[in-house]
C-alpha cells in the first residue's frame, strides 16, 4: 500500500477532478478518519491552497520568456509536500525566467551563463569578489585577480575559485560542484575541499550527513545544459523535476518516495513538454497534470 503522503497526492487529483462527485467525497472522508492520512492531508491542501499566487507568477515568467525569445530572433517549485512557496532572489542582481538563460559579462572581466529559472547577486570589492547564487544553476568562467578572489555562496557553501570554470547546480536539498578547469576550495562550516578540474562535489544544504569527497565525472554531461541538452545519471527525481520545472515553468508536486527514485536520462530543452509523460512511462510513477501548470508526480 503506498505511503499517506502518495495518496494524499492522489486524492487532491481526484477532488480537483469534474468529475468528483458525493460517492468519491464519502470514500474521502473515510480515509481521512485515520490520523496519519489526516495530517498528510493537511500537508498538502496547506500547499495546494498555497499555490495560487505560484502558479499566476509561473505564468507571467512564461509570457516574459516568450516576448524575449520574440525580441532575440522558477523557477519551477519542487517539494516533497513542503513549502518551497518563498522565491529566493526576488531582489537579485540578475535573474531568468522559465526557458531563459541570460551570459553575463562582469566587471572584471569574468563571464557567467546564467541557467533558466536562476537567479544571482554580484557585490565586488576591493578586497573580494562575492557572488550570490540564490536559486538555479549557472556556470562561472573566471578572469584572475590574485588580490581579490572569486567567491561564490550557494546552499549554505562557499566556492572559491582557484584560477578556474566551474558549475553550480542549486535544488532543494542540495548543492553540486563540477569543475572544468583548474580547481575550487568548497567551504562549508569548518570543513574544505579541494575540487579539482574533472571532479564533482555534491552538498547537502542542511549541513548533515558525512562529509562529501570529490567524484570522476564528466564535465560536458554536467555543463549540457548550455548546449540544449539536461543529462542526469542516476539523480534523484525530485532533483531531475526541480530542473526541469525551472526550464519549462512547472509547478511541481512530488511525494517523498517519488523524489528519492534515481533516473539517467537526457532531454532536449527545445523538447521539454514531452518529458513529464515519457518519466510516467518509464518510472514506477503516476503523473497528474493539474491547472495552472500544476504537475503532480506521485510514486506507484
Amino acid at each position: 500500500m503506498s505511503a499517506p503522503d502518495d495518496q494524499a497526492l492522489e486524492w487532491l487529483v481526484r477532488l480537483n477532478d469534474d468529475r468528483a462527485d458525493d460517492k468519491l467525497r464519502a470514500e474521502f472522508a473515510r480515509w481521512h478518519q485515520r490520523p496519519e492520512n489526516a495530517a498528510a492531508w493537511a500537508e498538502a491542501q496547506a500547499f495546494w491552497n498555497r499555490l495560487a499566487p505560484v502558479t499566476a507568477e509561473m505564468r507571467r515568467q512564461r509570457q516574459v520568456s516568450r516576448r524575449a525569445a520574440m525580441a532575440a530572433g522558477g523557477a519551477a517549485l519542487l517539494t516533497p509536500l513542503g513549502f518551497w512557496l518563498t522565491r529566493p532572489g526576488r531582489f537579485a542582481d540578475y535573474r531568468t525566467a522559465a526557458g531563459e538563460t541570460r551570459r553575463l559579462q562582469l566587471d572584471d572581466g569574468s563571464r557567467v551563463d546564467l541557467a533558466a529559472g536562476s537567479a544571482l547577486s554580484v557585490d565586488f570589492g576591493r578586497t573580494r569578489r562575492d557572488l550570490t547564487l540564490h536559486r538555479g544553476e549557472a556556470f562561472f568562467q573566471v578572469a584572475p585577480d590574485p588580490a581579490r578572489p572569486f567567491v561564490v555562496s550557494a546552499g549554505g557553501a562557499e566556492f572559491t575559485a582557484l584560477g578556474t570554470a566551474f558549475n553550480l547546480r542549486l535544488v532543494t536539498d542540495r548543492i553540486s560542484l563540477t569543475v572544468t578547469e583548474h580547481r575550487v576550495l568548497a567551504r562549508r562550516d569548518s570543513d574544505e575541499t579541494t575540487v579539482d578540474e574533472g571532479q564533482m562535489l555534491d552538498l547537502g544544504q542542511d549541513g548533515r550527513g558525512p562529509r562529501p569527497r570529490p567524484q570522476a565525472v564528466d564535465p560536458e554531461l554536467a555543463t549540457a545544459w548550455r548546449h540544449d541538452r539536461l543529462i542526469f545519471a542516476a539523480a534523484p527525481l525530485g532533483e531531475v523535476m526541480d530542473v526541469l520545472g525551472r526550464n519549462a515553468g512547472w509547478t511541481v508536486m512530488l511525494s517523498r518516495a517519488a523524489a528519492r527514485i534515481p533516473v539517467t536520462a537526457m532531454f532536449s530543452l527545445s523538447r521539454l513538454e514531452e518529458a513529464p509523460e515519457t518519466i510516467a512511462r518509464t518510472l514506477p510513477v503516476r503523473l497528474s497534470r493539474l491547472p495552472g501548470g500544476v504537475i503532480v508526480l506521485r510514486a506507484r
